[in-house]
């Protein structure tokens, strides 16, 4: 069963643009808040180092690009059955960001405000509209 959280962030940038950074491995750690470093280690796996609760926290991950559909998904094998999806969406001049997660674990209100730190990051690199 699980929690589910969405939220969503308008930028001022077109939606391209917004994906092709967003999306860039080397990129995650400056806009999700907990995570410290990613490092592609394959086309589909990725090594991340993240604080979680104030505990550093390393391990794998998958991700998935579906370009077309400006569509990233992840998730991290475990207990948690943590996963997302970021999707951008062509909005007017500019472009909305929609992310998605999902957990098994406790700590909904965590999640929730780690999810809007994280999109408040992503307005201050790639412009709110």
């Amino acid at each position: 069963m699980g929690d589910d959280f969405e939220d969503r962030i308008l930028l001022t940038i077109g939606p391209d643009a917004a994906f092709t950074y967003l999306s860039d491995v080397q990129n995650l750690p400056g806009h999700f808040a907990a995570l410290r470093d990613a490092r592609l280690v394959a086309s589909d796996r990725v090594e991340v180092t993240a604080d979680v609760g104030g505990t550093r926290v390393e391990g794998e991950a998958w991700l998935h690009l579906d370009n077309a559909a400006r569509r990233m998904t992840w998730g991290a094998p475990g207990p948690g059955d943590y996963r997302g999806e970021l999707t951008v969406h062509d909005a007017g001049p500019g472009s909305e960001v929609v992310v998605r997660l999902h957990t098994e674990q406790a700590g909904g209100v965590d999640v929730q405000q780690g999810l809007r730190d994280s999109l408040q990051l992503i307005g201050e690199r790639l412009g709110q509209a």
